[in-house]
């Protein structure tokens, strides 16, 4: 009996001193995270540091934009000395992805007060130009987006008989940006071709017309059935063909015909 005893008084022990044991932490925990949400309250911002990506040409954001999301003067000096909650990081991140040239934005910061700006922007691999004049990208995922006031990005452009209007984030609609946005992802993915095809015309039948940089001649591409064996055809052409009688012998090559190009002489 005395044994039993014993054995309930141990067990009972035990439970109080895990209990015991976790109250200790939690409390530790508590008052460890109100220590540090003190500090952090108290952390003013030290510096920005910005990072842009893509890492090329493309300059549709740049930290003057960046920094108007913090003020809408863009004084760097106003910022820096200021508590970081002051700043309120998740609206920043949140105005940042309003803008129509982002991809995507992350904004945090470290206990020092440097508050880290990482932005993606996005990437347009077509330029369309309406008979109006108006116009609009289209990035890689096929939405649209605004041309910029500061920025022409130098991308594969079409005219000609565009009529599709635009809209913030929205997506190509019409049969035509279809065709076009096909030819310039195709375009897009390929080194010859994204240094050699300059424009694309859409006639009033909606054929499409391919001006290249070098050469006299324009290149009847037709629809984009067949997209890939015809810029086959076309390498084919230009190694065989062209790089014999000469660049501008030709003043049309139509590629519209099944397992044939045919040329108007100049």
């Amino acid at each position: 009996m005395m044994k039993m005893n014993k054995e309930k008084i141990f067990i009972t022990l035990k439970k109080v001193g895990i209990i015991t044991m976790w109250v200790v932490l939690v409390g530790g925990l508590i008052v460890s995270l109100a220590f540090v949400s003190k500090q952090e309250s108290e952390i003013t911002c030290s510096k920005i540091s910005v990072s842009i990506t893509p890492k090329n040409e493309l300059l549709f954001v740049d930290r003057e934009t960046i920094l108007k999301t913090f003020r809408s003067d863009g004084d760097e000096k106003q910022i820096l000395g200021k508590k970081i909650t002051s700043l309120n990081i998740p609206n920043l991140e949140k105005k940042l992805l309003n803008n129509k040239l982002v991809f995507k934005a992350e904004v945090f910061t470290d206990m020092n007060g440097e508050v880290y700006v990482n932005i993606k922007q996005r990437e347009p691999i077509l330029r369309i130009i309406k008979p109006d004049g108006t116009g609009f990208y289209v990035d890689r995922n096929g939405l649209k987006m605004p041309l910029s006031e500061t920025f022409t990005a130098r991308v594969l452009v079409a005219t000609g008989n565009i009529f599709e209007s635009y809209s913030k984030h929205d997506s190509i609609q019409s049969f035509v940006c279809n065709e076009l946005y096909k030819i310039a992802t195709h375009v897009d993915k390929d080194a010859f071709w994204k240094a050699q095809i300059e424009q694309i015309f859409v006639t009033a039948e909606s054929d499409i017309v391919l001006i290249p940089k070098v050469g006299d001649h324009q290149i009847i591409f037709g629809d984009v059935q067949n997209m890939e064996e015809k810029f086959n055809k076309l390498m084919l052409f230009y190694k065989e063909g062209l790089s014999k009688v000469g660049w501008n012998k030709y003043k049309t090559i139509n590629l519209s015909y099944k397992d044939q190009i045919v040329c108007v002489k100049r």
